[in-house]
């Protein structure tokens, strides 16, 4: 079995990969992105079932030093400051801030910590484009399915703002 984990691997949902919160034991691991702080690398991990002679797998950066040492920084510093428990608190904690019997365009609210999807009654999209418009980033996940992926380290503050903006714009 392969597990992608791009976007929700290292932290973001509440555990260091997701696949931990359905104790999937995957064969092979993708990772990228936050696996070197910004710094671009990625990883494929294979379990002991993958069997790779040497010199069958190549790639154009592979062995960077510069992007293992990001990496090795990267994974300290998200060990080092919990980062999985703050996606976890900070997810709940954002979650909490909104009531679903005052939000007539909204179906459902889930989360994996600091994954959010937000199901609407209608299309995303114009959503989107006003979210963009006040400074914040988000993605549909479908048509009907607004995507928040904020950074671990994204604040408290930060979290009642966007809560802010969302409570008044889904009413």
């Amino acid at each position: 079995m392969i597990i992608d984990e791009i976007q929700s691997g290292f932290c973001r949902t509440g555990k260091m990969f997701a696949c931990e919160y359905f104790d999937i034991q995957p064969d092979i691991l993708t990772l990228a992105k936050a696996i070197a702080g910004g710094f671009p690398m990625g990883a494929a991990l294979c379990s002991d079932k993958i069997k790779i002679s040497v010199g069958k797998h190549g790639t154009t950066f592979g062995g960077n030093p510069l992007a293992s040492a990001a990496s090795i920084a990267a994974i300290d510093f998200m060990l080092e400051n919990n980062l999985a428990k703050q996606a976890e608190e900070k997810g709940k904690y954002f979650i909490s801030k909104f009531d679903l019997e005052k939000l007539s365009k909204v179906r459902a609210i889930r989360n994996l910590g600091l994954m959010i999807g937000i199901e609407l009654k209608e299309k995303v999209q114009p959503y989107i484009i006003e979210l963009m418009n006040k400074g914040i980033l988000a993605m549909p996940a479908g048509t009907t399915v607004l995507r928040l992926l904020p950074p671990a380290v994204i604040s408290f503050d930060e979290l009642d703002k966007v809560a802010e903006i969302l409570n008044e714009m889904l009413k």
